[in-house]
């Protein structure tokens, strides 16, 4: 199967940084087959994207899909208040309602343009297919990418701690054959596993040759926790346990030390910054810069709807371009290009797929969104790289194309009922008692 995109702007990036060019990109099946001025294509599925910037779709690499739940509900309380809180309806939803819940959330970063992510979830599936599938279901019957770790809790020989290590492995094995969904471990944080339990997970990783995710030195009542138990900080507690033996993508580093920043750079940890979530919660500003001068992978994620609201990733690029400039007082900092490049390229290379997503080239998996530039935040388009991260509010995109399948044209989504999702979150959240009253 082949499809032409034609008449569009394209998003380049070669040596030199980003670009865009009239181009037409020439898929086929799941891969760029060509991109160029003159195409020679017949007999193919043609999307026109006159007046419209082709772009790699973004990759959201921290997130909780199912915590759609707790949008606007566990609203200004204190980060360990809040954790309680949300843990408590968590205790009490279903495996049917993570399907519904990552579901709605799916719905949310398709339309926003994000075209993979990298899911801490709870349950796992134990069945393939129908509302009983939990996160992976729901990526498979959508149509999106994902990365998906079950979030992991406990010592190594509890039996709740045994229980959940087996359903996640269960579930790897049963998704196994799915193009577009992989599997890591999830360790959730240092203050939630114990010593033991992290080897273990470590050891898992190995074996199977995949990697892991985990909350990272987010607040400072883990930080002074860590201190107190460990007399080390959170990073340097975990690598000396060998987390960082195996491909890791740390969220938050919120309170990342110098020393922290040396190790994670020494050992290709790639950190998934969340600013949104990280200001809301008031647990303050990660060391950006210090991060990308020591060459760490810097990537971007939105973290849960408990603690950001939004999945929306043009969002969160929007807030990298700003909050980092405003806490170090420095505008030059980061710019819009580097954000950019945390929200695809090295989105990418944190998974594993550098080369492969978050680029436009020829033989690059066709993970693709179109952006209307026919909007006022675009007009005059002086600059579509700062246009994209200090501008666009997602609202642009239009067309979304993941493994070179439409999953939304025209802004009309494809392969999922949402009214059918709506109707059945807002019965699961009536179930869970989640409405809070009115405060004046």
């Amino acid at each position: 199967m082949r499809t032409l995109i034609k008449n569009g702007l394209v998003l380049l990036r070669d040596e030199s940084g980003w670009k865009t060019e009239k181009k037409d990109i020439v898929i086929r099946d799941n891969r760029i087959e060509a991109v160029t001025a003159s195409p020679s294509v017949e007999g193919c599925k043609v999307i026109d994207a006159a007046g419209k910037l082709v772009m790699p779709g973004l990759i959201n690499t921290h997130t909780h899909a199912y915590m759609t739940i707790h949008r606007n509900y566990a609203d200004d309380l204190a980060f360990f208040e809040w954790l309680d809180k949300v843990q408590k309806v968590e205790d009490d939803m279903t495996e049917g309602d993570i399907y519904w819940t990552t579901l709605l959330g799916i719905i949310e970063m398709i339309r926003s343009g994000t075209t993979c992510f990298v899911d801490m979830t709870i349950k796992s599936a134990r069945e393939m297919n129908g509302p009983g599938s939990a996160a992976a279901g729901a990526v498979k019957e959508s149509g999106i990418r994902a990365v998906i770790s079950r979030g992991l809790a406990g010592v190594s020989d509890s039996d709740e701690s045994i229980m959940k290590y087996g359903q996640a492995v269960r579930e790897m094995e049963m998704f196994g054959d799915e193009s577009r969904l992989s599997f890591i471990h999830g360790p959730h944080a240092p203050y939630s596993c114990m010593a033991d339990y992290l080897q273990k997970l470590t050891r898992s990783c190995k074996d199977r040759g995949i990697g892991q995710t985990i909350h990272l030195s987010e607040s400072q009542t883990e930080m002074d926790g860590i201190a107190k138990e460990h007399g080390t900080t959170p990073i340097q507690y975990v690598d000396s346990l060998g987390e960082f033996d195996v491909p890791c993508i740390a969220a938050h580093c919120v309170y990342a030390t110098d020393e922290d920043i040396q190790i994670m750079g020494k050992k290709n940890v790639s950190v998934a910054l969340c600013p949104k979530s990280n200001m809301k919660l008031g647990n303050g500003f990660a060391p950006a810069k210090k991060m990308l001068d020591a060459g760490i992978n810097v990537c971007l994620g939105t973290d849960g709807c408990g603690s950001n609201n939004s999945l929306n990733m043009f969002s969160e690029m929007n807030a990298a371009g700003m909050v980092y400039k405003g806490a170090s007082r420095q505008a030059q900092c980061i710019d819009a290009a580097d954000v950019l490049k945390m929200a695809t390229l090295n989105g990418a290379k944190a998974i594993g797929r550098e080369g492969e997503l978050g680029i436009i080239k020829e033989g690059a998996i066709a993970d693709l969104i179109l952006i209307s530039l026919n909007e006022p935040q675009f007009i005059p388009a002086n600059s579509i790289i700062s246009g994209l991260v200090y501008s666009s509010t997602g609202s642009e995109v239009d067309t979304v194309l993941v493994d070179g399948k439409v999953l939304m044209e025209n802004k009309t989504l494809m392969t999922i009922d949402e009214h059918k999702v709506y109707n059945e979150i807002r019965k699961i959240a009536a179930r869970l008692n989640m409405k809070e009253a009115t405060r004046i």
